[in-house]
C-alpha cells in the first residue's frame, strides 16, 4: 500500500510540476521553473552545508557573470546567488548562536581583515557615491565572511583545504580547456585571446589571474605530493595539469599573469632556502631605493623601448617595459595618475569604495590620453590592487591593505618553518605560493571584487590561518 501511495505521489507531483514548466514557458515566466529547486536549496544549507560551498567552490571559474539583472546590479550565475542565500543563512545561524573558532577570529590576519571591513565601512559613510559603496562593501562582506570565516570551521579538517585545492583546479582546467579550443578557431592570434574565455570571464586579464592562481598550488602537489600525502595518480594528474595550465596562461596573452608566475616561482625558491622573510624585505627596500636614485635613467631606458603588443610572445614579453608607445601600458600609467590625483584631492577617507570608475575621469590630463581612454569608466577600472584603496579609502586603506599582503606572505613563511607535519608546512607552500600570483597580479590589475578571484583570495587566506591555528592528526586518510 506504501508503495502505491509512494508511486502515485511521485507521478502526481511529477504531473503538477510539468503542467506549471508548461504554463511558466508559454506565459514566459521562466523564473517559476526555479521555485521547486528552493526547497532542496534550504535542505542543503541546513543539512549539507559543506557540500554546498564545495559545490559553489567548484562553480566559481565556470560561472557566468550577467551585467544587469536589474536595477543596475551585475551578477554571476549560479554562483552568486547562492553566496547571497547563504550569507543570509548565515547571518541568521549567527544570531542563533553559531560561533567561529576564538583562535581563528582573533589570529592577527582576521583582526587586519576586520580592521580593512571597518575603514571600507567608514569610507563608505564619507563616499562620493554611498549607494554604489555600501553595495561594494556589502558585496566584500558576504565574500569574508563565507569564504574566510565560515569556511575556517570546514578547514579544521586539513583534507578540506585539499578539497578546496583540487576543486578549484578541476574547474579551472575545465574553463581553460574551453578557452583553448575557443583561442584555436581564431589560430591562437592575440586578438582572439582577448575573448575566448567568454562567458565564462569577461577579458583575458582576468582569466590570466584566475588560471595562474592555481599553478603553483598544483606543482606543489605534483612535486612534493608524497610530503602532502597525495597519492601517486594524483600527483601524475597534478604534472599535466600544471603543464596545460602554464600553456593556457602563455596563450591568454596575459603579461601581468606572466610576471605573477615568476615571482611565485622565486617565493617558492627563498622558503625552500629558509631565507628569512625580514631579509626578502630588506631586499625589497634596496631594490626600491635603487630605483628611486637612478629614476631618470632608469625611465630614459625604459622609454627607448618602442615594442608593442604583439602575436609573436617573445615580441609580446619585450612590450611589458614599453611605455613609450604601448597604448595598453600606456592607459594604465594613465589610470594610476587619476588614481594618485584622486587620493592628494580626498587622501583620508578617499573617495568611497568602487566609486573610481565613476570618478576618475575628470582627472585625466590630456596630454595623458591614448587611443583607448574613456571619460564613460566602461574599459575597466584603476587596474591596481594597492592604488585602488588608496583612491577609494584613503591612506588608511591603502595601509590597511599593504598590511594584510605582507603579513599572509609572512604567515605563509612562519607555517613552512614552523610546521607541525611535512603535510600542514608543503600545504603552507601551496597556499602562500598562489596568493603571492594574485598579490603580484594586484600590482597591475584588480579583481578581487568578483567573484572569479574574491573566492580563491579569501579561501586561500583562511586554509592558510587554519594551518596556523589548528593542530591536525599526523595520521590524516590521503585524499
Amino acid at each position: 500500500m506504501i508503495d502505491k501511495l509512494s508511486i502515485r505521489w511521485f507521478y502526481g507531483l511529477g504531473f503538477v510540476f510539468l503542467t506549471i514548466l508548461l504554463a511558466a514557458i508559454y506565459f514566459d515566466l521562466l523564473f517559476i521553473v526555479i521555485l521547486p529547486l528552493i526547497p532542496v536549496f534550504i535542505w542543503l544549507l541546513l543539512y549539507k552545508t559543506k557540500d554546498l560551498l564545495m559545490f559553489t567552490v567548484f562553480a566559481v571559474p565556470l560561472s557566468i557573470p550577467v551585467s544587469d539583472v536589474g536595477g543596475g546590479l551585475g551578477m554571476s550565475f549560479p554562483t552568486e546567488p547562492i553566496i547571497i542565500l547563504v550569507f543570509i543563512g548565515l547571518m541568521l545561524m549567527l544570531l542563533n548562536g553559531y560561533t567561529f573558532k576564538n583562535r581563528f577570529l582573533f589570529s592577527v590576519l582576521s583582526l587586519i581583515i576586520g580592521l580593512d571591513l571597518f575603514w571600507n565601512l567608514i569610507a563608505a559613510i564619507y563616499s562620493s557615491m554611498p549607494f554604489v559603496s555600501f553595495k561594494f562593501v556589502l558585496s566584500r562582506f558576504w565574500y569574508i565572511m563565507i569564504f574566510y570565516f565560515l569556511f575556517s570551521n570546514i578547514f579544521t579538517d586539513i583534507k578540506n583545504i585539499k578539497r578546496f585545492i583540487w576543486l578549484l583546479a578541476i574547474s579551472i582546467f575545465l574553463l581553460a580547456s574551453y578557452t583553448i579550443y575557443e583561442h584555436s578557431k581564431g589560430s591562437f592570434t592575440r586578438g582572439f585571446a582577448y575573448a575566448a574565455m567568454q562567458p565564462f570571464l569577461p577579458d583575458h586579464g582576468m582569466y590570466g589571474a584566475l588560471v595562474a592562481f592555481i599553478i603553483p598550488p598544483l606543482f606543489v602537489f605534483a612535486v612534493w605530493g608524497f610530503q602532502l600525502k597525495v597519492r601517486q595518480g594524483l600527483r601524475i594528474l597534478a604534472f599535466f595539469m600544471v603543464a596545460f595550465l602554464t600553456l593556457a596562461v602563455i596563450l591568454s596573452f596575459t603579461r601581468a599573469a606572466w610576471i605573477s608566475l615568476i615571482g611565485s616561482a622565486a617565493l617558492i625558491v627563498a622558503i625552500l632556502l629558509r631565507i628569512r622573510f625580514w631579509n626578502i624585505l630588506l631586499g625589497l627596500g634596496v631594490l626600491l631605493s635603487i630605483y628611486f636614485i637612478l629614476q631618470t635613467d632608469i625611465q630614459t631606458q625604459l622609454s627607448r623601448n618602442k615594442q608593442g603588443s604583439d602575436d609573436d610572445i617573445e615580441e609580446h614579453v619585450s612590450s611589458i617595459t614599453n611605455v613609450s608607445t604601448d597604448p595598453s601600458n600606456l592607459e594604465r600609467l594613465n589610470r594610476w595618475r587619476c588614481a594618485y590625483r584622486m587620493y592628494l584631492e580626498r587622501p583620508v577617507t578617499g573617495w568611497g569604495p568602487g566609486t573610481y570608475v565613476f570618478q576618475y575621469a575628470p582627472f585625466q590630463v590630456s596630454s595623458e590620453l591614448t587611443i583607448i581612454s574613456t571619460h564613460s569608466g566602461d574599459l575597466g577600472n584603476v587596474h591596481s590592487e594597492f592604488l585602488r584603496p588608496l583612491c577609494e579609502s584613503g591612506l588608511p586603506g591603502a595601509l590597511i591593505w599593504v598590511f594584510l599582503v605582507f603579513y599572509s606572505i609572512y604567515l605563509g613563511f612562519r607555517v613552512f618553518r614552523n610546521g607541525e607535519s611535512n603535510e600542514v608546512r608543503f600545504l603552507a607552500l601551496a597556499l602562500v605560493s598562489g596568493l603571492v600570483t594574485y598579490f603580484i597580479h594586484g600590482l597591475l590589475n584588480n579583481y578581487s571584487e568578483f567573484d572569479k578571484l574574491a573566492v580563491p583570495m579569501w579561501g586561500f587566506l583562511s586554509a592558510l590561518v587554519a594551518l596556523n591555528t589548528f593542530t591536525y592528526s599526523h595520521d590524516l586518510e590521503k585524499v
